[in-house]
């Protein structure tokens, strides 16, 4: 059994583990708020623009924008988190990624510097990156990285473009996704004449970079609160477990303790009746 001292040493270096994960986790569930806010008041934009251009690409298949184009590269846009301690959340993500393709035929696009690892780790050219994320994602350098992929798509150095990240489901529940952004998929229509104003030639490049930029920022804020929704989760199951390991190292600690005094009475009564 251990001395008094070592399990006493354990039980401060746990209960200092959990003040810290106990920390961590007031501080995600903090920007989980936050970020749930964001996410919200931009649900309704994105969602819209993405079925406008849904109901373009069936009113239009032919165009070269818009046109489905022959298996070849793909960029893959990979959200991830900076850091770990989030449970499965960066894991579920780049085994998401790595299904899509070899190395040879994706080129990566990294959100977040722990996808960006296992990425180049396997072989995976990192052709962009966001580096580091943040805690709140800035959705300026998202919407700057939307317009450099739409710039390789247009010149068609790219084929397809896939954007691989967790759809925030409420709660602690999240899911990873592989969307294809790009060629859009044509949604169904009741009408087949339309009028464009202004004319359709001036209309749609600004209107595809805008849901371009839309899809990113949407998949940005989706990860961003899955993966405070996985640290709290995370968090939440670490403090758990270290009470738990206080309450077991403290009983072990109080039967040190009490197999010392034993030890001590046994040898005052051996000594007391040895010089009796």
């Amino acid at each position: 059994m251990s001395s008094t001292r070592d399990i006493r040493n354990k039980i401060r270096a746990v209960r200092n583990i959990e003040q810290i994960c106990r920390a961590m986790k007031t501080v995600a569930s903090i920007r989980l708020r936050r970020t749930e806010q964001r996410l919200e008041a931009a649900r309704p934009y994105c969602e819209g623009l993405a079925s406008l251009a849904g109901r373009l690409a069936a009113l239009l298949p032919d165009h070269p924008l818009l046109a489905p184009r022959p298996a070849g590269r793909t960029g893959l846009i990979l959200f991830t988190s900076d850091r770990g301690l989030c449970g499965g959340y960066n894991a579920g993500a780049v085994r998401r990624a790595l299904s899509l393709g070899e190395a040879e035929q994706v080129a990566v696009f990294a959100v977040g510097r722990r996808g960006q690892m296992h990425m180049a780790r396997r072989g995976y050219a990192i052709v962009d990156r966001i580096i580091p994320l943040g805690g709140e994602p800035d959705l300026r350098l998202v919407a700057r990285l939307a317009d450099r992929v739409g710039q390789r798509y247009w010149s068609g150095e790219l084929d397809r473009v896939v954007l691989v990240y967790s759809k925030f489901l409420g709660g602690a529940r999240f899911q990873v996704r592989a969307d294809t952004a790009l060629p859009i998929e044509p949604q169904a229509i009741a009408y087949h004449e339309a009028i464009f104003e202004p004319a359709l030639p001036d209309l749609l490049p600004g209107l595809l970079e805008r849901y371009l930029r839309s899809r990113l920022v949407a998949a940005a804020l989706e990860s961003s609160a899955s993966e405070h929704a996985a640290r709290v989760s995370a968090m939440t199951a670490a403090t758990d477990n270290a009470e738990e390991m206080i309450r077991d190292l403290t009983l072990d600690y109080n039967q040190a303790r009490q197999a010392g005094i034993t030890r001590e009475l046994t040898e005052i009564v051996s000594t007391a009746e040895a010089t009796a």
